[in-house]
């Protein structure tokens, strides 16, 4: 979601390092010591801060991110073309599965803004699955591959972060790393193939499937 249906992160890093979130609730040296927050979990944003020194609750945590997921999520910019991607994918027999470490009700603030939201098969909130291990590990893409059926050699991934990739490599799934989004000065890898833009993913859907 994060990164590749939105353009999101850098309205995180707005919220975190700009309007000083992340000092407001660990203070200024664990928030120097957090380094990048792309791609990763709020969950382990909050056992890393914890690690670091932290005495704040998880509950106090999750408050402060509640409250600017609502800001955040009604902001961020849609991006460019993907309803071309679904449409693409859904005339083409294709399953659609959103895999977020989000929590849902995150994840459906930016759902409702979606004219094709009806036309996913599977949306999947790692934060409501305490047994699925949050990216990097493969533990969200291979729940969804089981829950629809699908072959690891038939399915693709399109994700923007490291974690995400590695997530989604580990599982075995040909993954496309999404550029368009990225922060400044992110070093994005391993990723199978890149795309700046929606219409290059779908040039990359229709060189796989050829």
């Amino acid at each position: 979601m994060d990164g590749v249906l939105i353009r999101s992160e850098q309205e995180w890093m707005r919220e975190e390092q700009d309007e000083g979130m992340l000092e407001h609730i660990f203070g200024e040296e664990i928030t120097k010591k957090l380094g990048w927050t792309v791609g990763i979990s709020i969950g382990d944003i909050y056992k890393k801060g914890v690690a670091l020194g932290s005495s704040v609750t998880k509950e106090e945590f999750m408050a402060e991110y509640a409250k600017a997921a609502q800001k955040v999520y009604r902001r961020c910019q849609i991006t460019k073309g993907v309803d071309k991607v679904v449409s693409y994918l859904k005339s083409n027999g294709w399953q659609l599965a959103l895999a977020s470490a989000s929590p849902l009700d995150w994840i459906n603030l930016v759902l409702n803004r979606l004219t094709w939201k009806d036309q996913l098969d599977l949306v999947l909130s790692v934060n409501e699955h305490p047994k699925i291990k949050p990216k990097p590990a493969p533990d969200g893409y291979q729940y969804i591959l089981k829950t629809l059926g699908s072959a690891v050699a038939d399915s693709i991934a399109l994700e923007d972060s490291n974690p995400g990739i590695l997530s989604a490599k580990t599982a075995g799934l040909f993954t496309i790393g999404y550029t368009e989004h990225l922060v400044e000065g992110y070093k994005q890898i391993e990723a199978d193939a890149k795309a700046g833009s929606m219409d290059e993913v779908i040039r990359i859907l229709d060189a796989e499937k050829h």
